[in-house]
């Protein structure tokens, strides 16, 4: 699709010495596309009140001024509303949008009489005068009753970023994102499509983000991708790839590198028995493939494991690990309570998958502890039913004997922590408001970690 105009919304310019007032306006359709990176934003906190209900976030002081001004156009009887998906859950998007110096802000809202617009979304701009004051300059209705998500990314060299945004649709399965450009205070919208799944990222390496979106159809069930990039002005798909068969959802996508440093998109998809698989777009024979379809047997079948397990950069490298899982020595893989080992392994230029980590990993404390060969095959985890820490313990693969405790980790607040320091527990690592902590039972074995090797292989992991 060419670069072209769908439509475009102008704030009016007064020209000041006796010049009439003259609007320019050029009317039509929809609203901007979404993802899962974002360049700016912040996150909703997400409180309850009295009632049970969420709260809305406490504004600053700027969102304050810039509410102020949105509701001296559109009244009082306007509630915001947040991304639900992507980086960015604020209602208010403050960033540099056009080639002036000063920051724009985009605000999400909706008209509280339903009957006025449906229930539909808008979109608000504002943009700051030379004394520093807000005040609106583009107004305009969104393509749903939600935002999915939004994006603001160079996609083309030369010109300003461009706004995505994607709506969720009340009635349809598929969502619909556009792009726009904003410039002297318009906003052209140059590209629209539909899409299950969307996201952006620098795939080529060329300094610019392309555009990635992927839809399953329903009758057939047959999902593929689509890897779109702005060049001189157009649209244009660079591939489509098949993504996973049987796909009912995706769960959650990391832009990251391969294991020889390319940039790769790795997007776990739930499968339609319950189970994750991880479909990885590179570039690849010179065009953009799924290399996990494409290997189906060398990739695709081993990154499937139980959903919770995403793939994420565990160490920190900017490297993308995919989890597998297996059952921890001393469990049948029959038992129901059965304590998973975990495998992170990272894909090279040979197309394989190979294993960097093997240990125990807490989803639910998010944290992963890596253990040795030794430890492996000598060592079971249990959880502490009384309070819920995770112990380590010897086993003994001929006796089955495995109540031999080595150590016990935990994560407590902040106000706990000189309590447990009190009973013997040490500061692994930390992270906001928790602490990650450790008990060791002090047996003379060399299974019984010291301090600083426990540190060396614990890693902190956020989903």
């Amino acid at each position: 699709m060419k670069y072209a105009i769908i439509f475009r919304i102008c704030k009016p310019s007064l020209k000041r010495k006796g010049a009439d007032l003259k609007v320019k306006k050029f009317l039509s359709a929809v609203i901007t596309a979404a993802v899962c990176f974002m360049l700016a934003g912040c996150s909703i906190n997400e409180d309850l009140g009295d009632d049970g209900l969420l709260k809305a976030p406490m504004m600053t002081a700027q969102q304050k001024e810039i509410h102020e001004a949105l509701t001296s156009v559109t009244g009082s009887e306007i509630v915001l509303k947040y991304p639900k998906n992507g980086d960015n859950r604020s209602a208010f998007v403050i960033q540099n949008i056009d080639d002036e110096p000063t920051e724009e802000a985009i605000v999400f809202y909706q008209h509280t009489t339903v009957d006025k617009d449906g229930g539909t979304v808008y979109v608000n701009i504002l943009d700051q005068d030379t004394s520093g004051q807000w005040r609106s300059v583009v107004d305009f209705k969104g393509l749903g009753a939600e935002v999915d998500r939004i994006f603001i990314t160079p996609l083309e060299k030369g010109k300003t970023p461009s706004i995505i945004i994607g709506y969720q649709a009340i009635s349809s399965a598929l969502n619909t994102f556009q792009v726009y450009s904003y410039d002297e205070e318009c906003l052209d919208t140059v590209y629209n499509d539909n899409y299950t799944f969307l996201t952006v990222m620098d795939l080529n390496n060329d300094g610019f983000y392309n555009i990635f979106k992927a839809s399953i159809d329903s009758e057939s069930g047959v999902t593929q991708g689509f890897v779109i990039e702005q060049d001189k002005g157009e649209f244009k798909t660079l591939a489509k790839v098949n993504m996973s068969e049987y796909t009912s959802s995706f769960s959650r996508c990391v832009e990251g590198k391969t294991a020889d440093g390319k940039e790769a998109l790795f997007i776990d998809v739930l499968k339609t028995d319950g189970d994750l698989m991880t479909d990885i777009i590179t570039e690849s024979y010179g065009t953009f493939q799924n290399v996990a379809t494409v290997f189906k047997e060398k990739i695709s079948e081993k990154t499937k494991r139980p959903s919770g397990y995403n793939a994420l950069d565990v160490d920190g490298d900017g490297i993308c690990e995919i989890p597998n899982v297996k059952t921890v020595t001393g469990y049948d893989d029959s038992d129901s309570l059965r304590m998973l080992l975990t495998t992170w392994s990272s894909f090279n230029s040979n197309y394989t998958l190979k294993a960097k980590y093997t240990g125990y990993y807490s989803i639910n404390d998010g944290y992963f502890f890596k253990m040795n060969s030794d430890m492996i095959k000598g060592v079971t985890v249990k959880t502490d039913e009384k309070t819920g820490e995770t112990v380590f313990y010897k086993y003994d693969e001929k006796t089955k004997k495995d109540d031999n405790e080595l150590f016990r980790i935990n994560v407590v607040n902040n106000s706990e922590y000189e309590n447990y320091r009190a009973l013997g527990y040490m500061l692994i690592s930390e992270q906001g408001q928790l602490k990650y902590v450790v008990k060791r039972s002090g047996v003379d074995d060399p299974l019984c970690l010291k301090l600083d090797d426990i540190k060396k292989s614990f890693y902190i992991v956020n989903q």
